[in-house]
């Protein structure tokens, strides 16, 4: 979908604010997971980041909706998809699940690019902005996506769609005539890398901001107490109740924000997490359940969700990356 909501570059008198998400849908586990709450929490917590552009994953339509009604979105931000818009009836997120960008700076266009064996849609929108101290506008290609999970079997999966991605992004162009290339193209979304071996996965060109990979794991189990209610008892990733040498190690790093081009140092970007936090004070300070074990067979889904609940089974990244002059 191409609309020409901006004519002219933003001026940045700051770094790149980028936020990417993943919220965890709602179509499901409602007692436990206490989806309203969930929706409540997300949004004051990306209302305290500022973001210029905000990436969500797992977005349903109920939660697109409960976004949407947050005033410093109508105000201030632009949306990659809204409901009840013909143009958008066929993209992943209004079906079920999947994308959301959301952007401050206007947006020149809005795209939906399909991911192979996936479904979803991963979502781009073309922004330009400028160092008001002065030097030549930007081209920046701003996308969300979300990668196919499951571990070892997928991760043949995984790199067909960021190869997929990444050349029809840099084969893309911001004009109708073709004649204006991106100068700068960024990915942030939930890539479920399972390993860091993965990451031979991501194509030459690309890379990640030495910030957002010092900031470790974006999933795991001994922070986030949510996840041994969330999960059943018996999965791959607790080991299937027998054990860890039969699950798969958590902490992983499964979010990730990659960068192409030259408009941006990326070697001088700052980063944090958030959303890593739970939503009640009762649960501050309280240790996860473990993994395995009887203390996780006995409390699995019993206790209220006061003493356990996270805004999502991931963790957030913000991340700021500054301009070249």
């Amino acid at each position: 979908m191409d609309s020409e909501v901006a004519s002219k570059p933003a001026n940045l008198d700051h770094p790149l604010r980028l936020a990417t998400f993943n919220c965890l849908h709602d179509l499901s586990h409602d007692d436990v997971l206490q989806h309203p709450i969930r929706h409540d929490a997300i949004c004051q917590e990306l209302a305290g980041l500022d973001a210029d552009v905000i990436g969500l994953n797992e977005v349903t339509p109920s939660l697109l909706e409960r976004v949407l009604r947050e005033e410093w979105i109508r105000s201030n931000y632009t949306v990659s998809l809204v409901p009840d818009d013909d143009r958008c009836s066929h993209v992943s997120t209004m079906l079920s699940f999947g994308n959301v960008l959301l952007s401050k700076i206007p947006p020149s266009s809005v795209e939906y690019i399909p991911q192979p064996s996936g479904g979803r849609h991963s979502h781009v929108m073309s922004l330009c902005v400028c160092d008001p101290r002065g030097g030549q506008p930007h081209r920046v290609a701003v996308c969300s996506t979300h990668l196919t999970a499951c571990p070892w079997l997928m991760e043949g999966r995984r790199k067909m769609q960021l190869e997929h991605l990444t050349l029809a992004l840099l084969n893309s162009t911001a004009d109708r005539d073709g004649t204006v290339a991106f100068d700068a193209c960024i990915i942030m979304g939930d890539f479920n890398f399972h390993r860091e071996a993965e990451n031979t996965s991501i194509p030459e060109g690309w890379g990640e901001a030495p910030a957002v990979v010092a900031l470790g794991e974006t999933w795991d189990f001994g922070r986030n107490a949510m996840l041994a209610h969330y999960l059943p008892v018996r999965n791959i990733y607790n080991g299937l109740g027998l054990g860890m040498s039969f699950g798969w190690p958590s902490p992983m790093r499964l979010d990730r924000v990659l960068v192409h081009g030259s408009a941006f140092d990326c070697g001088l970007a700052t980063a944090r997490l958030f959303a890593d936090l739970p939503i009640h004070e009762r649960a501050k300070g309280r240790p996860p359940l473990p993994q395995t074990g009887k203390a996780l067979w006995d409390a699995h889904r019993t206790i209220p969700w006061q003493e356990y609940l996270f805004q999502s089974d991931h963790f957030g990244i913000f991340v700021e990356l500054p301009l070249i002059g």
